[in-house]
């Protein structure tokens, strides 16, 4: 029987899982995820590459792995944000704010680059990395059902998802190196203004 690292299999599972992504964000963010085999993982944490696949299948599903544990947080504080007892106005600032957060940090742009290399990538890791969208972007449905209100004539889906690409944009003109204190104050105007707040 195999030796396990933990006081249980399960946390030996989880702290394998951990640290092969923690490998694989080294080297996809040294070499670019194309130039990044499984077996280059499997040497970086010091498992033989059949191991490896004990726990992931490709380099696409460390990526969901990644994402996983790098959205949950804002996933957790973007509900507790929806549900408090502030405005909706305040809810749609601090929403705003935690999103331009999560965006603009390094973290993030490296997953994003390593996802934009990726050439193929399967339908379960394409359909999680849209679930763990959608649960954002419920958070902020939410929020501006509170601030729409009874106005038959908005649609709040169509609402909710321009409110997100605007926050994108947003994070996409800091990483562009434009200032990202004047970004947040005119993505926060557009956004209020938007919402009729």
């Amino acid at each position: 029987m195999p030796k396990i690292a933990a006081d249980s299999v399960h946390e030996h599972v989880a702290r394998q899982k951990a640290a092969v992504i923690a490998a694989a964000i080294k080297l996809f963010n040294e070499r670019g995820v194309r130039d990044v085999t499984l077996a280059d993982i499997a040497n970086e944490v010091g498992l033989a590459r059949n191991s490896l696949y004990r726990y992931f299948p490709d380099t696409a599903h460390i990526l969901a792995a990644w994402f996983r544990v790098t959205i949950g947080p804002l996933v957790e504080l973007s509900n507790r944000i929806a549900t408090s007892g502030d405005t909706a106005g305040d809810r749609l600032a601090q929403w705003i704010d935690a999103q331009f957060d999560y965006l603009t940090a390094p973290d993030h742009a490296a997953m994003l680059m390593a996802s934009n290399e990726m050439t193929a990538m399967p339908d379960d890791v394409r359909a999680e990395l849209g679930a763990g969208h959608r649960e954002l972007y419920g958070s902020l449905a939410q929020i501006l059902r509170d601030a729409l209100g009874d106005q038959p004539e908005r649609d709040l889906e169509t609402v909710t998802m321009l409110t997100a690409a605007t926050v994108r944009s947003a994070a996409e003109l800091t990483r562009a190196r434009t200032d990202p204190v004047i970004v947040r104050a005119e993505l926060r105007r557009a956004v209020v203004a938007f919402a009729g707040l």
